[in-house]
């Protein structure tokens, strides 16, 4: 019987019009004939390479499902807002997304947690822009990016919690952020409790004419919380706001914006434990309501804020 032995694969190079290529080759002899036969082995490896090219594609196809599945999938951010204390924050800027975080604000809502609530924009009033609202609770904080849902928010449910004065939100001087909504998105905010309200109503700092002096959330917070974590957040945030004075339209937003808004949400919570019990609650939800509309419910030429607290909104 004829047999056939195959020798060692070796490698041939043939030259073509100016470049080199190696072709590999297996040599067999056939021992009834004495001849040597020469087999492309290059033919088979190419077939292989074709099937794992096909393999791969299904895996390529996974992968970019998965980064698309991606974009719908909030990630919990942890952030420092004290020295043993932590909390989170998520951002929001995928319809999908927000559609989610109605849902869970609404059960918190149900549950009787208090929210507070913040807007954030590029001069913040009906002279500017809102590009991000900003609602939490005091271990949560979901920063909407108006920016790039759109105003299809308010309609999917944003306008519901804003406008109830039976869900009551804890704000600190509401006073822009409601003549935006009002004037640029058609929402009449309502339900304010303005921590500001609180720090005023038993300071002795009366100013000629009955006005008194309104201080900063950051002033506040070093006053009556002095927690350096919330503070050096703050710093930072500010100094990227002072060198560019539309940093709230820029997208993708820096990592340490993200972290000033969650912090003037959080921030909130703790100056509202050092200051609840200045005022009776009736009395300061009334307060509240005068102060927000005190400055959309005016004709405005231009962005006047005032650093005075108006008359007749502590009665």
């Amino acid at each position: 019987m004829a047999t056939k032995r195959t020798l060692d694969t070796k490698s041939t190079e043939e030259q073509t019009t100016g470049e080199s290529k190696t072709k590999k080759v297996k040599i067999s002899l056939d021992s009834s004939t004495g001849s040597l036969t020469k087999e492309n082995v290059d033919k088979s490896d190419q077939s292989s390479k074709k099937v794992a090219k096909q393999n791969e594609i299904p895996c390529k196809n996974k992968e970019e499902k998965d980064d698309r599945m991606d974009d719908h999938t909030m990630t919990a951010i942890t952030i420092k807002i004290g020295m043993n204390e932590t909390s989170t924050y998520k951002y929001v800027d995928t319809k999908d997304k927000f559609i989610e975080v109605i849902k869970e604000l609404q059960e918190m809502i149900k549950n009787k947690q208090m929210i507070a609530v913040d807007c954030e924009g590029v001069d913040l009033s009906r002279f500017g822009s809102v590009t991000l609202i900003n609602i939490g609770t005091r271990d949560l904080v979901y920063l909407i990016d108006i920016l790039k849902i759109g105003n299809s928010v308010f309609d999917d449910g944003l306008r519901t919690i804003l406008e109830d004065s039976g869900i009551e939100k804890l704000m600190f001087d509401c006073r822009e952020d409601a003549d935006a909504l009002l004037h640029l998105h058609k929402v009449k905010l309502d339900g304010v409790l303005d921590v500001q309200i609180l720090e005023v109503s038993n300071r002795v700092h009366v100013y000629r004419n009955g006005y008194t002096k309104i201080r900063s959330l950051k002033h506040c917070l070093e006053e009556y919380v002095n927690d350096n974590t919330l503070l050096n957040i703050k710093l930072q945030g500010r100094s990227s706001m002072n060198m560019s004075s539309n940093i709230w339209e820029k997208r993708p937003l820096d990592e340490n914006m993200l972290k000033y808004a969650s912090v003037d949400i959080l921030g909130l919570f703790k100056l509202y434990n050092a200051l609840r019990t200045r005022m009776s609650h009736s009395v300061w939800k009334a307060a509240s309501s005068r102060y927000c509309d005190t400055t959309r419910s005016r004709n405005r030429m231009y962005r006047d804020g005032s650093g005075i607290l108006p008359k007749g909104v502590i009665i």
